[in-house]
């Protein structure tokens, strides 16, 4: 049950999204987020980093963590391990057109930053999301990729001209999956294809594992008006099918969280009327779900806030009963919340 709640506004500006969230050697909050601009893409967007002090309180100015070069920067996740933080950044032209992939990372709990290269696997088109570290002993970092093709990048440019952004382009299929690394491996793993025929799919994989060892990963089809899932009973090597769910969902990315004894907690927008007529579904309201039994069914469902508006992206992490995380708020808020369980 929930004990308690805290709200706190992290920053406001014309462009304020994507927040993510990570607790830091020094016990300082870190969140990350995409400022600069008023849309996205855009070529004035970039990665910005807001330190707290105070458990979330009060939160530091904006300062950026990737030198400026005139490139767009956004942030698809960040992780901490230790004393090294990694940002893993995507770098674009302001159209998601010319999409490099790059690490930022820091090793004095994300004051200064340096550029680590791509990821493995992933120079460009990719998007990295929360890796978890298995009870095998592996970590899994799951992905969403594009097949993008040079002559494709041609042809939208000369067609386009400054028209053009990725979204429009002929690319066949989202696919998802994880990295693992680990006890010597260091090895892709495709776990599902989402056809893009009828339009482009951010699938925005969430993962986790349950305690009879089965790793779950929850994604985003967009315009489906449901969350979908694959399973793997080998540590994240082969995939099920990837199936619908019955968790409604209107084009948002979800989050899965690990809690204790087993407990799995998803944060989210449980909301798709209207979708099965082609309109737009609400982002809200934002709830959280708790699973006791393996995602088989949820137990509770409670709901944090229904206040109107669109809640997007969310990403936190579970520490001593508190479910701390981050999301945005119609775009230009970035909000803080500690869930007290």
């Amino acid at each position: 049950m929930l004990k308690n709640i805290t709200i706190r506004q992290i920053h406001t500006e014309a462009l304020s999204c994507e927040p993510l969230l990570g607790r830091c050697a020094n016990g300082e909050l870190l969140c990350v987020c995409q400022c600069g601009g008023v849309t996205e893409p855009d070529a004035a967007n970039r990665v910005y980093a807001f330190h707290s002090r105070d458990n979330g309180e009060t939160w530091s100015w904006k300062a950026s963590i990737y030198p400026e070069d005139g490139q767009a920067v956004y942030c698809t996740e960040l992780t901490v391990d230790g004393d090294e933080i990694t940002a893993y950044l995507t770098l674009h032209s302001g159209r998601f057109l010319d999409w490099k992939c790059v690490m930022m990372k820091s090793f004095d709990c994300g004051y200064t930053w340096e550029n680590a290269g791509p990821p493995p696997f992933f120079p460009e088109y990719t998007f990295i999301r929360e890796p978890i570290t298995t009870s095998r002993g592996t970590t899994l970092l799951p992905y969403q990729t594009y097949p993008f093709t040079e002559e494709e990048h041609a042809r939208i440019l000369r067609e386009e001209t400054d028209k053009a952004v990725f979204a429009h382009t002929r690319t066949p299929y989202c696919e998802s999956g994880v990295v693992e690394f680990g006890n010597g491996v260091c090895e892709k793993h495709m776990a599902c294809r989402m056809d893009m025929k009828d339009g482009w799919i951010w699938s925005e994989p969430t993962l986790a594992e349950l305690a009879d060892g089965t790793v779950v990963i929850l994604m985003r089809k967009c315009r489906s008006g449901w969350l979908y899932r694959c399973d793997s009973h080998d540590g994240g090597r082969t995939w099920s099918e990837c199936v619908q769910t019955d968790i409604p969902n209107p084009s948002n990315k979800p989050k899965l969280i690990a809690l204790d004894n087993g407990r799995i907690a998803l944060i989210h927008t449980p909301n798709n009327a209207g979708m099965e007529h082609g309109r737009w579904a609400q982002r809200f309201p934002l709830e959280l779900w708790i699973s006791e039994d393996g995602m088989k069914t949820w137990a509770e469902k409670i709901r944090l806030t229904d206040f109107p508006g669109s809640y997007s992206y969310t990403d936190g992490i579970y520490e001593d009963g508190h479910i701390r995380f981050v999301i945005e708020h119609n775009r230009h808020t970035i909000l803080y919340f500690d869930a007290e369980l």
